[in-house]
């Protein structure tokens, strides 16, 4: 883990933005997650992330229009990342766009800041390891059949490419397995074959069909290929594929590469995932990647509900529709999933459906006329009484102490009183 803080200035929708990710202890902590409406940054800070870390050559694969990255009407932008390598050292690197840089004024200009990164890469294509997924994330049918094509999956830029691009390729998981079976043997697979069980609740690795080239797996309807298995499955062992053979190519000298240290950035992280699978993917992770550092984006409570204290975020708009970040006081564990959506993490105010939520909108302004109601209002009132009786949520007791529940023990009491 080695990511220590970030400062942005102007880049994209984050015009003045800023995250540390030590703990209290000044130490680095493993997760980060964060959540935000769609349109506050999250993919964006991601992409900051991964654009500060990537070295020069894969970041002229991968920056694209150099404006695009500047916030609107603004002549440049920044990103500021403080580092801390293995030995516990600390380093300081930025990056600067200016609106109109082409790709040679952009490395020129951030050339003295670019060569740590790319002087740690040149010692070893493995330091300041990185890998990165977008929210678009599927299995892919294509194949490898040689070691340099193989090779291209595991740069710089291609370890990220997901996250900037929804189309890019992931590692094809059946033929890698069939590839790394064919070069290593039982040997080779072992790590691969705990790895995926871990990661795929529910069903575990079987065997591999040379013949007919498929990686079976074991499931509660019988042996299946992965090809057959459900999207949610094969949505997550393409990012999980993929992200097993990028650690272990690239480290794969190592006894347990999936012990190595990186950093792990991904959008979305429990897409296509089934509530029971949410809640168990934070401690799959970390029980499988115990030193990589992990920031992730996520909209499910469930997720958000498994984070630590210091470690979940929302981005949020002020009154003046400046993104914020807004930090979780306390431990997110300790909360029920309804109290974590109604609180300022989430902002609903309420954990009712729409229609009961109008219906005692509706309630709440007919019963505020009192007596100037008129008859076709008295009619309405009584429906509407009716129809809540019939609505209304059964609660043994008070799970959040807010208006919203307030007014809701009023009209039940109401209720109760006229139908005694």
């Amino acid at each position: 883990m080695f990511l220590k803080k970030l400062v942005l200035k102007n880049f994209k929708c984050l015009s003045d933005f800023e995250i540390s990710f030590e703990t209290k202890k000044a130490s680095n902590r493993q997760w980060t997650l964060v959540l935000g409406e769609n349109g506050t940054g999250k993919s964006n800070l991601l992409k900051a992330i991964a654009l500060i870390t990537c070295g020069s050559n894969a970041l002229g694969e991968i920056v694209g229009n150099t404006d695009s990255w500047i916030t609107l009407q603004q002549p440049n932008c920044s990103i500021t990342a403080w580092l801390t390598t293995k030995k516990g050292e600390e380093r300081e690197i930025s990056l600067k766009i200016k609106r109109g840089d082409t790709l040679t004024n952009l490395i020129a200009n951030n050339l003295e800041d670019l060569h740590l990164i790319d002087g740690a890469i040149e010692n070893a294509e493995r330091n300041y390891f990185v890998v990165a997924y977008g929210a678009s994330r599927r299995l892919s049918s294509d194949s490898f059949t040689n070691s340099s094509q193989a090779s291209s999956y595991g740069n710089r830029s291609g370890n990220i490419r997901n996250l900037f691009d929804g189309g890019a390729a992931l590692n094809p998981l059946t033929s890698w397995v069939l590839d790394l079976d064919y070069r290593a043997g039982e040997s080779g697979l072992a790590v691969i074959k705990e790895a995926l069980n871990g990661f795929l609740p529910g069903i575990t690795f079987h065997a591999i069909d040379k013949n007919k080239k498929q990686v079976i797996f074991k499931t509660i309807d019988g042996l299946i290929p992965l090809e057959q298995l459900s999207d949610g499955y094969q949505n997550m062992a393409a990012w999980i594929g993929d992200l097993l053979y990028r650690i272990t190519e690239t480290f794969k000298d190592r006894k347990n590469p999936l012990h190595a240290r990186g950093l792990l950035l991904i959008d979305e992280i429990d897409l296509h995932l089934h509530p029971k699978w949410q809640r168990n993917l934070y401690d799959f992770i970390s029980e499988k990647l115990p030193n990589f550092q992990v920031i992730a984006t996520t909209h499910s409570p469930l997720t958000a509900q498994q984070a630590g204290e210091g470690e979940l975020y929302a981005l949020k708009r002020n009154a003046q529709q400046i993104v914020e970040l807004i930090p979780f006081i306390g431990s997110p564990k300790t909360l029920l999933v309804n109290q974590l959506l109604m609180s300022p993490m989430f902002g609903l105010t309420t954990d009712e459906s729409l229609e009961v939520e109008a219906t005692k909108d509706q309630y709440a302004r007919l019963k505020a006329k009192g007596r100037s109601l008129t008859a076709p209002e008295k009619k309405q009132l009584t429906k509407v009484k009716e129809k809540l009786v019939q609505e209304l949520p059964q609660r043994n007791t008070p799970l959040v102490s807010d208006p919203e529940m307030d007014l809701l023990q009023r009209i039940e009491q109401n209720l109760k009183a006229q139908q005694a």
